[in-house]
């Protein structure tokens, strides 16, 4: 055989060999770049996510503990406090109307102090029927006699809800109250010197009469009606 056929026969074999190579290089390149065009297009949103991560964390640290994120609280209204004060002016109101009626309309127990009247007057004094007017109400009476004094006390109920005293007596007038015997201040009422005594309730206002003593009493919130029950008192004494 000679020469040029051998190199017909190789021939074949030297360009089998490229076409493969060259098969396999074109196919490489393929697998390799689609991995890396997977990659190109997930890499940009981790930046994006670590970026909202950055921005949510601050406003959920800023959430109250205890309070849900996103809920605000509402403003108190003029109308709730409108409301809280109500429920507190409504039942003092109601405490200060009961005030009022059981000042005003109470009802108290009269007496009817004719009968001790007539009875002292029996025993030789004088007495001294207030003039008043109906607001006031006679409320207790007592007849003391013995054989030094007589003494008749009535208990008087005043329009302002007061409770004072008239005391008429023939004796002693520390008889009356012990308190009776320190010093006094002379005062002028309804046309008559008083003897104004400071005792452990309130006051006492004596004067004395012809034939006995007028003492009258009052507790220390009723002492701005001894005025009144002693302009009675001088009324109803004889001319």
């Amino acid at each position: 055989m000679s020469s040029d056929d051998v190199k017909a026969a190789a021939e074949p074999t030297d360009t089998a060999a490229p076409a493969s190579g060259t098969s396999t290089s074109l196919e490489a390149p393929d697998a390799q770049e689609a991995p890396e065009d997977l990659e190109a297009s997930e890499s940009p949103e981790a930046p994006e996510t670590a970026a909202d991560d950055a921005a949510e964390g601050p406003a959920a640290s800023a959430a109250p503990a205890g309070r849900a994120p996103g809920k605000r609280v509402k403003p108190r209204r003029m109308r709730d406090m409108a409301m809280s004060l109500a429920v507190l002016l409504v039942p003092l109101g109601i405490f200060l109307w009961a005030w009022d009626w059981a000042a005003e309309d109470r009802q108290v127990s009269v007496v009817d102090p004719s009968e001790d009247y007539m009875a002292a007057e029996g025993l030789g004094i004088e007495v001294v029927r207030p003039e008043l007017s109906e607001e006031w109400k006679p409320i207790s009476s007592v007849l003391a006699a013995d054989a030094e004094a007589v003494t008749l006390r009535t208990g008087w109920y005043s329009p302002d809800g007061y409770g004072l005293q008239l005391v008429q007596t023939t004796g002693p007038v520390d008889d009356v109250d012990e308190e009776l015997t320190g010093s006094s201040e002379s005062i002028e009422a309804a046309g008559l010197e008083w003897d104004a005594y400071d005792t452990a309730e309130g006051e006492a206002w004596v004067t004395v009469l012809d034939a006995s003593t007028v003492v009258l009493t009052a507790e220390q919130d009723a002492i701005g009606e001894l005025p009144e029950l002693a302009e009675g008192v001088a009324t109803a004494l004889p001319e």
